[in-house]
Parts: C-alpha cells; structure tokens; sequence
C-alpha cells in the first residue's frame, strides 16, 4: 500500500476544504461491493460516476479527493455522493475502487472501505 505524498497533491482549485486531486493509476480494480453499489444507483448518479471512472482510466486523475488516512481516500461530489478508493503497489500501482455511498451512510461505508481494503493489503 502507498500513501500520495505531497508532490502527487494539487489543490483542487474550487475545493474549500482539504480536498485534493489525487494522481492515481489508470489500471483500476472494481471490487465486488463497488460494483453491486454501481449496479444500485441510476440516473445522473450513475453518470457522474461512469463519468470518474473514464477520468481514472484516461488520464489517471481523481477531483476532489480526501484523504481518510491508513491508505484509503474518498472522492466526493456536491450532491452528497461519495465513492473510496485507494492506491496500491503489488507488482504495479493500482486504484481499487472500493465502494460508494451517499452523504446519510457514508460512516458505515467508510468502516466497510477499510474492511474491504485489508483483503488487498494483508
């Protein structure tokens, strides 16, 4: 597991808080919970979300990124929309999308990212 340092944060320039825009890998890793939550959700929702994931794999890069420390970070929108992922290092770096939430549940998704996140890092 890798942590982004300082060099591989931008200031996200409409972010008002400590959000960033993380430089992450363009090969990326749809674990199963993300996929059944993707599987989930419809509309506008689900196009912003296809709409991030063609970011990650085009030109490498997550908006509007938090870092929840221990490895795992969270891309939110404005909307309450939330989607955690992290950045491993096997033989090659990898973004493994982790799950996805909404503003209300966002502090069990978060303990179930981290859960989930062990299986890559153990």
């Amino acid at each position: 597991m890798i942590q982004m340092s300082n060099a591989e944060r931008q200031e996200a320039p409409v972010a008002s808080d400590d959000s960033f825009t993380a430089n992450v890998s363009t090969e990326i890793i749809e674990d199963p919970s993300f996929v059944e939550w993707l599987d989930n959700i419809d509309g506008s929702l689900l196009l912003r979300v296809e709409a991030a994931i063609l970011k990650i794999k085009s030109i490498g890069v997550i908006t509007s990124a938090k870092d929840l420390k221990n490895g795992l970070f969270e891309k939110k929108w404005n909307n309450g929309l939330r989607l955690y992922f992290a950045v491993i290092k096997s033989d090659e770096k990898k973004t493994i999308l982790l799950l996805g939430s909404g503003k209300g549940d966002q502090h069990e998704a978060i303990k179930k990212s981290r859960d989930i996140l062990r299986k890559y890092t153990d």
